[in-house]
């Protein structure tokens, strides 16, 4: 049970410790955005577990070194997870893991930029509403500074209202709508916030 508001720490890289609670956290929130197909969570876990990529994300920690939260980063040298088959096939084995990797043809990612986009930011639900978020969004801000980075980038499904108004209350600006994600997926808002 969280205790007082006491601000995160926020760690560059996911220390290995923490990468199965990693891949759990993401996996829980992302799932069926990563695979359309139904799956197990014990194969989600060992799939992202497997394609993650510790250098491309930020992770929170509580007073108590627990994670709390997690943030995917994407660049031009790729994102928080490897698109190649091994996580699938680790999953769910040679036959299947390729099949099911020959799916994400057709996810249609962010064009390129520039910018640092925060790819995925994902928080366990008892720690939601305590500033996790805005925290690891500061530090992808001061991560995009120290790097060059001109501005962060977000992409949010264009249903989700209520991720939308988190987004502009921490200052990212509305650049327009696009269709990303699944060809059944609805069109995303993409945001961005200078740095």
């Amino acid at each position: 049970m969280p205790g007082p508001l006491t601000p995160p720490r926020i760690l560059r890289g996911i220390p290995d410790e923490l990468q199965g609670a990693v891949a759990a956290l993401y996996w829980r929130h992302f799932g069926a955005q990563i695979s359309p197909l139904p799956a197990r969570a014990r194969q989600g876990v060992a799939l992202i577990r497997t394609a993650m990529r510790p250098g491309q994300a930020l992770v929170a920690l509580s007073p108590a070194g627990s994670l709390v939260g997690v943030a995917g980063l994407r660049d031009a040298n790729g994102g928080f997870l490897s698109p190649d088959a091994g996580g699938f096939v680790a999953a769910w084995g040679p036959f299947g893991g390729r099949l099911r990797h020959l799916t994400t043809a057709l996810y249609l990612g962010g064009g390129e930029t520039t910018d640092l986009v925060l790819d995925g930011v994902a928080v366990r639900p008892e720690w939601r509403r305590r500033g996790i978020a805005r925290a690891l969004v500061k530090a992808a801000a001061a991560h995009a500074r120290e790097f060059g980075y001109p501005a962060l980038r977000a992409e949010v499904h264009a249903r989700n209202h209520a991720a939308l108004a988190a987004w502009q209350a921490m200052g990212f600006r509305h650049l327009g709508r696009e269709r990303l994600g699944w060809p059944w997926s609805a069109p995303a808002h993409v945001l961005r916030m200078a740095v």
